[in-house]
């Protein structure tokens, strides 16, 4: 057993340096993975459900109905198929989007009532969805609990549920951003699916110009990015000449800004007068409010 630790070991330092060296080639998200493709959705769907017991989710509301539309509109062009996408829409003031292992993508009401027009919700939905197909989270998580899969690999250890200190970590990824060579991945990602979808790919630098002026306490991953690194304006001009390469008729596509505000800023207006007690009968069915006050 001890020789079986050490050769565990000396397997799992050889990949953390094989990892660091990993590149990938535009379009072709890459990098060593050791996680299966159904452990990485069992992660996944562990993880969701402590989201969803944190946030409460819109359900049967336009908002939430548009936001799966286009979702799943940009995950049929995306590069990875071999896993199920699931787009929902968390009530909260937060101004943040994220994705988790295996096909969740999450965005708050407070990012929804942020943007103006369909080709920005795209992009963000687009770039949450580069970052699942680049498996972001999985190459950090497996770093991270290296020595436990390698020995569930090699040892023969059967994996059990995620603790829930790796449940953590998982979400703090998600929500907190990750590197910002992940991010730019992400980001060019992103803006391809946006094109691939039909959907004006311009969308997403004017996402970054709408969040470059917001400052809140808690900074999340789609602000953090903007203020821990090097001035934004890299982040766009790196978004800029990813947009030259597209065929000039892509500046032409739609941004869809009539079907955003019917289909999603107007029926969240009907969020706002609820009170919070009232909020788990109402909203979730996404109701407008009663006119005579009634609940």
């Amino acid at each position: 057993m001890f020789k079986k630790a050490l050769g565990v070991l000396f397997l799992l330092a050889s990949i953390i340096s094989a990892y660091g060296c990993a590149t990938t080639e535009p379009g072709r998200p890459g990098g060593l993975v050791l996680i299966p493709t159904q452990e990485e959705v069992n992660i996944g769907a562990q993880v969701a459900r402590q989201v969803e017991k944190k946030y409460p989710v819109l359900k049967d509301h336009p908002a939430a109905d548009y936001v799966e539309e286009v979702g799943q509109r940009l995950a049929r062009v995306c590069d990875r198929h071999d896993i199920t996408y699931h787009f929902k829409v968390l009530v909260g003031k937060d101004v943040n989007a994220f994705s988790l292992p295996g096909g969740w993508v999450y965005i708050f009401t407070g990012m929804l009532e942020k943007l103006d027009n369909t080709a920005q919700l795209a992009g963000v939905l687009g770039h949450e969805i580069g970052h699942i197909v680049a498996r972001h989270a999985v190459k950090r998580l497996q770093i991270a609990l290296g020595v436990g899969i390698l020995c569930s690999l090699f040892v023969g250890e059967k994996a059990g549920p995620l603790t829930q200190n790796a449940i953590k970590l998982i979400i703090n990824m998600a929500m907190q951003g990750y590197s910002r060579a992940n991010e730019r991945e992400a980001d060019r990602l992103g803006l391809i699916y946006e094109y691939r979808a039909g959907y004006n790919p311009q969308g997403i630098i004017q996402v970054m110009e709408i969040l470059r002026g917001i400052h809140h306490g808690r900074i999340h991953s789609w602000q953090k990015f903007l203020l821990d690194h090097p001035p934004p304006q890299e982040r766009i001009r790196l978004l800029e000449q990813y947009l030259r390469l597209l065929p000039p008729e892509a500046m032409k596509f739609p941004f869809y800004r009539r079907e955003y505000h019917e289909e999603v800023l107007e029926p969240l207006k009907w969020l706002k007068p609820l009170r919070r007690r009232d909020s788990h009968r109402r909203y979730y069915k996404g109701l407008p409010p009663r006119q005579d006050g009634s609940p």
